[in-house]
């Protein structure tokens, strides 16, 4: 299974995993500034985007406010999420999906005071998630699926899921930059050897076509009755320009 790979010889050499997916290339990449994972500086209510599948094996790639439980109940709680904002016959399986090497699971969470948190209500709150797959034929990134719960809509969480996936890509096209200090991508990081970012969006959601068209997507077709009868699709895709190698 693909993952965050750490810069030590003698960590990869205890690996028994699977090989990375072919288009998964990791390479070194600077870290965050301490200030902006430390747990005492992390502010609360916060917002912040990370990947937590694959899970990262190394405990030092993981969110200090995160256990590998957390990361584990996020998936579910993704899955949760899924049932409740989409029709059955839209609703993905995250769990059968995660499997496959070529899906990775972003989320974005918002934390909050550890005095609220509980043993059944961790210190975070999942606001969103999008799952990106890649395709081995035309080195595509198709993003399956992006989603955001009701209650934190207009938060600006769309973006930032958003931005950290071009961001991961190796996209230096993200609209906003900025944004990306909330995107925790510690230590070694990873590129996805991919030309093109694409996706599917209900044509009458507005909101949802003009964040994908500020980020740089443009419509390549319209596909008449893709969700049901009377429900098209856009297609829409981005260039994905890679990013100067870290030292």
């Amino acid at each position: 299974m693909p993952s965050i790979k750490g810069n030590s010889n003698k960590a990869r050499s205890k690996q028994t995993q699977r090989q990375p997916h072919p288009h998964l290339h990791p390479q070194p990449q600077s870290q965050l500034p301490a200030e902006s994972i430390d747990e005492q500086d992390v502010t609360l209510n916060q917002m912040i985007s990370l990947i937590v599948s694959p899970i990262p094996r190394l405990e030092r790639e993981r969110h200090p406010r995160l256990t590998k439980m957390d990361y584990e109940g996020i998936v579910t709680r993704c899955q949760q999420l899924e049932r409740r904002v989409f029709p059955k016959a839209e609703a993905m399986d995250l769990g059968k999906e995660l499997h496959k090497p070529n899906q990775f699971l972003f989320v974005v969470l918002k934390f909050q005071h550890a005095a609220l948190s509980t043993a059944t209500s961790p210190c975070f709150q999942l606001v969103a998630y999008g799952v990106l797959a890649l395709s081995r034929i035309d080195c595509t990134a198709r993003i399956s699926k992006m989603c955001t719960d009701p209650c934190f809509r207009r938060q600006g969480a769309g973006r930032l899921l958003l931005c950290s996936m071009l961001a991961a890509l190796g996209s230096n096209q993200v609209p906003d930059p900025a944004i990306l200090s909330l995107f925790f991508h510690p230590g070694s990081g990873f590129q996805m050897n991919v030309h093109t970012a694409q996706l599917h969006v209900d044509s009458d959601r507005h909101d949802a076509v003009g964040l994908y068209s500020q980020c740089g997507f443009v419509t390549k077709a319209e596909i008449r009755d893709y969700y049901s009868v009377g429900r098209d699709a856009l297609l829409m895709t981005a260039a994905v320009s890679p990013t100067s190698e870290h030292e």
